[in-house]
């Protein structure tokens, strides 16, 4: 027993990496460094004296005796994870301050939380809605759920928590009157909603419509709430999204427009890289890891 748990960290490093078909993957989920867990593998290999992973580039495929321990280390893994967050959901205690921006607060992150506490009584998470996150490292937030872009540049250690993959939406009525009879948008006759600047549109088009300059039309929302509601009430089309919009996509308040994507961003969340690390804040950011991780697929 002594001996196997030895090997416990590159179990978890051969799970992620099988379970993802990559070892770039499992380091991102684990956050680690590729050159970790192709160790941690390798640590393995040595161990039971056969390969585990076939490599095929940046693709790793699981060998037949890698399918034949994946299923259980996978199987002992939840067991130990069902065993830790039994008494975490019992014991840990504390509060907990979430700085997060606005639409990511309301659409999405409320809602989580709400689930969150519920499985975590004794822990209580105060959400600040902040379009600058608050300062982490002065203690003014144990947790920043934000753009990656607007992340503190140090004092954190941050993770992707997920995308957000945009694409042409609005009311089935402006719809309607937008689409031409082969199924295109007639981008002439459209009016945008944008939020926080034209930057994201502008670079729709650039990517998809180089020719249009139809980026350059609408009204300007300095927060993503505001322009979905702005969409929902028929003022134009959107860059909506299947996370944050997928209430207004599902109640058909919002359709479709164009297949074509543009990653406009990632949300990330970040604590802070030092011993005061609350470790509620540390189960919360776990909790949201695990409950997104295939969305960062």
């Amino acid at each position: 027993m002594t001996r196997s748990l030895r090997h416990l960290n590159s179990l978890r490093a051969f799970e992620a990496a099988a379970r993802h078909s990559s070892f770039a993957k499992a380091a991102s989920e684990l956050n680690v460094s590729h050159s970790v867990v192709s160790q941690h593998v390798k640590n393995l290999e040595e161990w039971f004296g056969a390969d585990l992973f076939s490599r095929h580039g940046n693709r790793v495929e699981l060998t037949a005796t890698g399918r034949a321990l994946m299923p259980q280390v996978a199987s002992g893994l939840q067991t130990l994870t069902d065993a830790c967050e039994g008494i975490l959901r019992k014991s840990q205690s504390g509060a907990v301050v979430v700085s997060a921006e606005p639409a990511l607060a309301s659409l999405w992150l409320r809602k989580h939380i709400t689930e969150f506490c519920a499985l975590y009584p004794r822990i209580e998470v105060d959400l600040r809605p902040a379009w600058t996150p608050e300062r982490i490292t002065d203690g003014q937030a144990d947790m920043i759920i934000h753009f990656a872009t607007r992340m503190p540049a140090s004092g954190v250690e941050k993770t992707d928590l997920f995308p957000i993959d945009g694409y042409p939406a609005a009311t089935p009525q402006v719809a309607d009157r937008l689409m031409n009879a082969n199924g295109t948008v007639d981008w002439s006759s459209a009016e945008l909603v944008h939020d926080n600047g034209r930057e994201t549109w502008h670079k729709w088009f650039a990517a998809n419509e180089p020719e249009s300059d139809a980026w350059r039309t609408g009204r300007v929302y300095s927060d993503l709430s505001l322009a979905i509601d702005a969409a929902v009430d028929g003022e134009g089309v959107i860059l909506a999204d299947d996370i944050l919009c997928r209430q207004e996509m599902a109640a058909n308040r919002l359709v479709r427009l164009d297949e074509r994507l543009l990653r406009c961003v990632w949300y990330q969340v970040a604590l802070p890289r030092n011993a005061a690390r609350k470790p509620a804040a540390e189960t919360l950011r776990n909790w949201l890891l695990d409950k997104t991780h295939a969305l960062r697929d």
